[in-house]
């Protein structure tokens, strides 16, 4: 049995397509189990299982601390070898994905999409992830994140992100897993409407604002100039007619085209939302 784990958030505008996707391509039996918040109660009766895991709580619960408890309350019923599938809620497969799950883990314990397009992410990332209820539990799997479990990305930035306690767990144990990369053909967004493996949709920010730090890449200090300035007076003055040059010359024309860049994002993703809604091999245009 594999058990999808999805969370829907604040919307049901992903459910349909979502729960249409997977029954088209997961070709094996499937559970979905969902978290729906501030989600039309009406949607629940759609899902094998709907929790709303923040209304229980009194408050409302990180993304992968829902995650966390839907496959806590999974293997209460099920099996060591039955499959959790962490999914996004605007994530879905694409391409038939039941032999794939089963080949993948019989080499590795644990595959997940890696973002290495968001800067160099390293860590495994829940938008989609599939491993063994058994090994899950054994390792004491969890999606939290923190300033401990921070990683480097390839701008510089320490980056604290969902699963990077996932990755510090796995890296503790010495477990190697298997990553899902991109695998679009163009170039909508450096990271939005993503295919990973030809297999897997990722619309990403389906549920926030469109932005993202791949977005704000080049909103950086440029690499000549120090992020603080020097100690001596000559030095502080330099720093700033230099700071003040790159602002009028390179900074401020990067200010005006990121004030354009959620909109343009939004704009970009309502059109390929129509595109999945129309077309069956939506993908193909990605």
């Amino acid at each position: 049995m594999i058990y999808v784990l999805t969370v829907h958030y604040q919307t049901d505008r992903w459910i349909d397509i979502q729960l249409r996707y997977l029954a088209q391509n997961l070709d094996r039996p499937y559970r979905v189990v969902a978290d729906l918040e501030g989600v039309n109660g009406g949607a629940a009766q759609l899902f094998d299982v709907a929790t709303n895991l923040s209304a229980e709580a009194g408050g409302s619960i990180h993304h992968g601390e829902k995650l966390n408890r839907l496959a806590e309350r999974v293997g209460q019923e099920a099996q060591d070898d039955d499959v959790l599938m962490f999914l996004d809620g605007d994530a879905f497969p694409i391409a038939p994905i039941g032999k794939f799950v089963e080949e993948t883990l019989r080499r590795f314990s644990l595959a997940a999409v890696r973002r290495d397009e968001s800067l160099g992410d390293v860590q495994p990332h829940p938008c989609f992830c599939v491993t063994t209820v058994g090994f899950w539990r054994e390792i004491g799997g969890d999606w939290a994140h923190g300033s401990e479990w921070a990683w480097t990305n390839s701008s510089g930035q320490q980056v604290v992100d969902v699963g990077g306690k996932l990755l510090w767990i796995l890296r503790e144990r010495g477990i190697e897993w298997s990553p899902l990369l991109r695998t679009n053909r163009n170039r909508l967004h450096p990271l939005l409407f993503a295919v990973y493996e030809d297999r897997v949709y990722h619309h990403g920010a389906g549920f926030r604002p469109p932005v993202t730090r791949a977005d704000r890449l080049e909103s950086l200090l440029p690499s000549w100039l120090p992020p603080e300035p020097p100690d001596s007076r000559a030095g502080r003055l330099g720093w700033m007619l230099r700071a003040k040059l790159w602002y009028v010359k390179d900074k401020r024309p990067l200010v005006k085209r990121q004030e354009r860049v959620p909109r343009a994002n939004r704009n970009l993703s309502d059109q390929v939302f129509e595109w999945i809604r129309e077309d069956p091999a939506f993908y193909r245009r990605l």
